[in-house]
């Protein structure tokens, strides 16, 4: 009867709205809870994010962290997952609007990314990353995978050619990342501004001799 399957039919939309608001629900809280872990890692380490404090912060009962992560080591690992995914998209939102170009774009880029308060957790995260049985080690790797492919990927697309991508990434964010470690260590003798400059500096000449030396008239090195 038209009655029925309309009733039938009112009854579907009314389970595929709950469906769709409960899961909307449970991302919301997942959400808040993987924030409020940043939050706390980066202000003391892992060590300050226990389950207590994350549900304190959040708002959200302790229960709902084994239900979304499992424990402790799982919401730490989505914690260093959604960070790198948050400073690799505010670096391609830089890079697409930056006035600078080449290798310096990236530099700069970074720079902006470090400035901002939610980037302190790659400094103080990573200490504890590179500890031997770390429960992050191995997420943490697979994050970095990402970055040097995204710096490898730009460094590809670029005016000036360079004769190794992989490898420049590497340097890239060895020198980046030193200088922020540095800062975060000692602010007050470091300044980061003056050092991201000098090491585009360095790049820069760099891949000038690099242009130079590719252009050399090959003649000049045959034998008389």
């Amino acid at each position: 009867m038209p009655e029925l399957a309309a009733l039938e039919n009112e009854r579907r939309q009314e389970h595929r709205m709950a469906s769709t608001r409960k899961q909307e629900i449970s991302e919301e809280t997942r959400r808040r809870l993987v924030k409020a872990a940043a939050e706390l890692a980066a202000e003391g380490g892992s060590a300050a994010m226990s389950v207590q404090a994350v549900a304190e912060r959040s708002g959200i009962s302790r229960g709902s962290v084994a239900w979304h992560f499992g424990s402790k080591d799982g919401l730490l690992r989505a914690v260093v997952e959604d960070a790198f995914r948050w400073g690799m998209e505010k670096l391609r939102a830089e890079l697409a609007s930056s006035s600078a170009t080449g290798i310096e774009a990236l530099i700069e880029a970074n720079f902006v990314l470090m400035s901002y308060p939610e980037a302190r957790i790659f400094s103080t995260i990573l200490i504890e990353a590179v500890i031997p049985g770390s429960t992050i080690r191995e997420t943490y790797a697979e994050q970095y995978v990402a970055m040097r492919t995204l710096y490898a990927d730009y460094l590809r697309s670029i005016d000036t050619p360079v004769a190794n991508p992989e490898l420049v990434a590497v340097t890239l964010l060895a020198g980046t990342l030193g200088i922020n470690l540095q800062h975060r260590l000692d602010p007050d003798n470091v300044d980061r501004r003056s050092a991201v400059t000098e090491l585009e500096s360095i790049y820069a000449r760099a891949m000038a001799s690099t242009a130079t030396s590719g252009h050399e008239n090959p003649a000049a090195h045959e034998n008389p």
